[in-house]
């Protein structure tokens, strides 16, 4: 047995391998069978064990079983590179050659392609550059929240341009594309979060609001900064935050830092109107007042002692 573990991947073992190890083929899977030692991971795979496999294993799997030049992509793939937001995947999603043929099964997702990407090495497995990993992976959610929590995570963190989506998407297969093109316009406009891409949907669906800008930089008049403002409607001096759990109410300090972001605003003389995603998908004709309000209080303030400067650009 410490030979054949040896000779598998992280306990993880193609049906070559175990013969060329001298385990007959129908020995190799009867020990698969109700309560024998190994399992089945995908066709001719194994798992030396009969545990729950990791996911690391499930990855290993895949690669195993799609075979030479099989590449890792999707959310998956960009967890590798560093990507925190959106679901963790129960699902591993594998690149090959657009001539082969392999078959998905109910845990790998095996995607022919004619334009396999070169892999880079991250933690000893081979995975689709970041954009590559991105595009794949948000052509496959239907949760716009949830695209724009992943792409805009990417931009704002610099790990990769919204043009370059922009062109992987364009080169890509169309089909699933469009929800991650429309998210990519919110990041273009600033939008750094899921709660922000809510927030702006909900905007931009009341024709009586008048332009905002998302995440803009505000100092005082002597250049010192202030905050960065979810929302901004400067003629106004109006500040919309989105107080989303993540960012805001997590910890003791979250909270204090928002009152105190807050206060700073309030004290150059801007009017700030604080929402929680939550009336954003609840409760939106009652927001909508709640907004036209804060908005004509706004108007009737004298103008905010402060300097403005321009949404982050993310191309």
């Amino acid at each position: 047995m410490e030979r054949l573990r040896a000779a598998s991947w992280e306990g993880v073992i193609g049906i070559d391998e175990l013969v060329a190890q001298g385990v007959p083929e129908r020995t190799a899977y009867r020990r698969t069978q109700e309560d024998g030692p190994w399992q089945l991971l995908a066709p001719a795979t194994f798992l030396l064990s009969n545990g729950e496999p990791t996911y690391r294993q499930l990855e290993i799997a895949a690669l195993v079983y799609a075979g030479e030049g099989a590449v890792i992509t999707g959310i998956g793939g960009a967890r590798h590179h560093g990507i925190r937001a959106g679901d963790d995947p129960s699902t591993v999603h594998v690149l090959i050659d657009e001539p082969r043929r392999v078959l998905s099964t109910s845990r790998i997702i095996v995607e022919r392609t004619r334009r396999l990407p070169r892999p880079v090495t991250r933690d000893g497995l081979a995975v689709a550059p970041l954009v590559r990993c991105l595009t794949d992976g948000t052509r496959r959610i239907k949760d716009l929240a949830v695209i724009a929590a992943v792409l805009s995570e990417a931009v704002r963190r610099r790990m990769a341009l919204a043009a370059a989506l922009r062109r992987e998407l364009d080169a890509g297969c169309r089909k699933g594309s469009a929800a991650p093109r429309r998210v990519l316009q919110a990041v273009d406009d600033g939008v750094w979060s899921a709660a922000e891409y809510e927030a702006r949907e909900f905007w931009k669906a009341w024709d009586d609001l008048p332009e905002i800008e998302w995440n803009v930089r505000i100092c005082d008049e002597a250049g010192r900064f202030l905050a960065i403002a979810d929302g901004v409607v400067r003629e106004l001096g109006f500040v919309w935050q989105i107080d989303s759990v993540e960012h805001h109410f997590a910890t003791p300090e979250q909270v204090e830092e928002t009152l105190a972001y807050q206060r700073r605003l309030r004290a150059a003389g801007l009017h700030v109107l604080s929402t929680r995603p939550a009336q954003l998908r609840g409760d939106a004709t009652g927001l909508h007042a709640d907004v036209l309000d804060a908005l004509a209080t706004a108007a009737l303030l004298p103008s905010p002692r402060v300097r403005y400067e321009p949404p982050r650009t993310t191309t």
